[in-house]
């Protein structure tokens, strides 16, 4: 934390919006990362929570952060993003429910420490490992996904000893270590394939991917897994139903061109 010039002539809560900022830019708070709570800041700060809320919501009022209430205060995206889903349900078990037969290749699977933007998301401090689990799963012989999945061990001592190529993440997790999932973010976006991914999916270089990242939290509001999932374009679609909402009015906006008056 930096030190708050108290009786300097920039106003102690727009220093904390400087540092916050600061915080971004750098890639510290990545996108989708949850702050401290306005009692962490403030004592670290050692300001009041008042001081904290007042840097909060300039920078919400700003768009750079978003409060969702009852989880906590995020980094907005800069992509604008659809939601598609209110349940929270894996692609495995999506699998499960329509009957269809799945194999699981598991590529990689250690303690290691990840990439910093990871860490942040799992609120790992630096230099503390967390499980990569690489895996590659087919419907019959053909790879539908490539999953590269980033959990925080303190809540699943042992983890790395699962057999995955048996064993789904979110039933390990469940019913081995009695985790309660509570709610995740997803993002969705169109990409080309590159050699790796390509490799990976069975693929040609450059075919269309949707490439999605999600991140779980449990119950209590602590993130538990990171996700990095391509899938090839031709096995995936997106799909919602939506609802209309109040009626519009159309027709005060609305230019009407009169030819008569034309000149």
């Amino acid at each position: 934390m930096p030190e708050i010039e108290r009786s300097g002539p920039k106003l102690i809560y727009q220093q904390i919006i400087d540092w916050m900022r600061k915080q971004i830019s750098a890639g510290t708070w990545p996108e989708h990362y949850r702050l401290p709570s306005e009692f962490e800041l403030a004592a670290e700060f050692d300001v009041s929570r008042g001081t904290i809320r007042k840097a909060i919501n300039e920078l919400t009022s700003e768009g750079v952060l978003v409060t969702i209430h009852g989880r906590g205060t995020f980094v907005e995206s800069t992509v604008i993003e659809q939601p598609l889903a209110e349940q929270l349900i894996a692609f495995s078990e999506a699998l499960i429910d329509k009957k269809i037969s799945y194999q699981t290749q598991v590529v990689r699977q250690e303690i290691e420490i990840p990439p910093q933007r990871i860490a942040s998301l799992l609120s790992l401090q630096d230099g503390v490992p967390a499980l990569t689990l690489e895996r590659v799963r087919s419907v019959r012989q053909t790879p539908i996904n490539y999953l590269l999945n980033y959990v925080n061990p303190q809540y699943c001592p042992g983890i790395e000893k699962v057999d995955f190529s048996r064993y789904r993440l979110f039933q390990t997790l469940e019913e081995r270590y009695r985790l309660t999932l509570g709610w995740g973010q997803r993002t969705f976006q169109a990409i080309s394939a590159d050699e790796e991914i390509a490799k990976k999916l069975n693929i040609t270089v450059c075919d269309p991917v949707m490439y999605m990242e999600q991140l779980i939290y449990l119950r209590d509001g602590s993130p538990i897994e990171f996700s990095r999932v391509w899938m090839p374009g031709s096995s995936f679609r997106l799909s919602a139903i939506v609802k209309r909402g109040e009626k519009r009015d159309t027709n005060k906006d609305m230019v009407v061109f009169d030819p008569t008056t034309s000149r």
